[in-house]
């Protein structure tokens, strides 16, 4: 049954249904400026892919061959029938955080009427939604966010469990899934590419991007569908291709916000790239994440996108009324082989 204050004529209900077509409207924009929701919504679409249950997320790895070739040639040969299970499980445990939305009985005092209630509510529900995004893609991209320890990140350089780190495939040793890199060396797509740009962007840069796109095509699988690229990253790869700009094309994605196309490549700016004060990206800062979203992605949980509850008036001691913003899902990998990492790029 729907509750209202004393003074207000506002339920629960009617306050629901209103915040609920507020919140529909910010998750319809929710990738503008955010590089990584924007990419990852022009693949999956706002939401996607998701999840109906399960305690945990498992992501069958192919991890080498399951069978070797017999050369026929009378159609007598022996068949090696020698076969082995190459599946490997990748498991990630969901993450899930919370933020709450309230007003106390004494604001609905002294703001009496529905559209002030609703004015005062509709701003906090912006803010709240407004921080969980800027936590999540923070948390996505470089780690180490209070509140989000359950939730994977990109940043392989500051930890041992992020997915793409500031070393040669040959020395990579983080930890992915439970999937060890450092014994699966010689697996197919456990390892990502890597170039070290050694603080010159003019002596080494382009070229170095064009080998890492290069290394990346070698190994045969999915390719690059997105670049993500710190600031300075992005204006010293502006810089070194003023001569030739024909080779970045531009575009606009809804909302009106300017992308641009390196190499056939979709590549923006993501203000949360790795550089974190007293860490290991301080001195090896990540200048370019190449990232294929079919293999590494969100995996939501159908009503974990932040989605928001009913407002209800919160029992016991307390005279409020709140509702939760919440995010529940993972960042999840699938193969390694279409990433790369270009790292110290951001002198010129």
């Amino acid at each position: 049954m729907a509750t209202s204050t004393a003074l207000n004529n506002i339920g629960n209900e009617l306050l629901s249904t209103t915040m609920h077509i507020l919140m529909k409207e910010w998750r319809d924009n929710v990738s503008e400026a955010t590089a990584f929701l924007d990419a990852h919504e022009r693949v999956h679409g706002a939401g996607g892919p998701t999840q109906a249950g399960g305690t945990r997320i498992v992501i069958p790895l192919g991890m080498g061959e399951h069978s070797s070739t017999t050369r026929m040639q009378t159609g007598f040969e022996r068949i090696d029938l020698s076969v082995s299970d190459v599946l490997e499980p990748a498991v990630y445990n969901w993450g899930h955080v919370v933020r709450p939305v309230a007003i106390s009985s004494e604001e609905e005092y002294v703001n009496s009427g529905e559209s002030a209630i609703i004015s005062i509510l509709e701003s906090r529900v912006k803010m709240t939604a407004n921080a969980l995004k800027r936590e999540f893609c923070k948390q996505v991209v470089q780690g180490s966010v209070a509140g989000w320890e359950d939730w994977e990140t990109l940043n392989g350089i500051d930890g041992t469990t992020g997915f793409l780190e500031h070393r040669a495939d040959a020395a990579q040793t983080n930890t992915v899934g439970g999937v060890s890199k450092g014994s699966n060396q010689d697996k197919t797509g456990w390892q990502h590419s890597f170039y070290d740009g050694a603080a010159s962007f003019n002596s080494n840069g382009l070229a170095g991007l064009y080998d890492l796109k290069v290394e990346i095509a070698s190994k045969g699988g999915n390719q690059p569908n997105v670049i993500l690229a710190s600031r300075d990253g992005f204006k010293n790869l502006k810089r070194s291709l003023q001569a030739n700009e024909r080779y970045v094309s531009q575009d606009k994605i809804d909302g009106g916000r300017l992308v641009e196309y390196w190499d056939g490549i979709m590549i923006d700016v993501e203000r949360f790239m790795p550089k974190v004060t007293g860490a290991a990206s301080a001195t090896d800062p990540a200048s370019f994440m190449f990232l294929n979203l079919e293999d590494i992605h969100m995996i939501w949980d159908p009503k974990g996108y932040f989605d928001m509850s009913d407002f209800e008036t919160v029992s016991g001691e307390y005279d409020v009324r709140s509702a939760k913003i919440r995010c529940r899902g993972q960042l999840v990998c699938r193969s390694l082989a279409g990433a790369g990492m270009a790292i110290d790029l951001d002198t010129f």
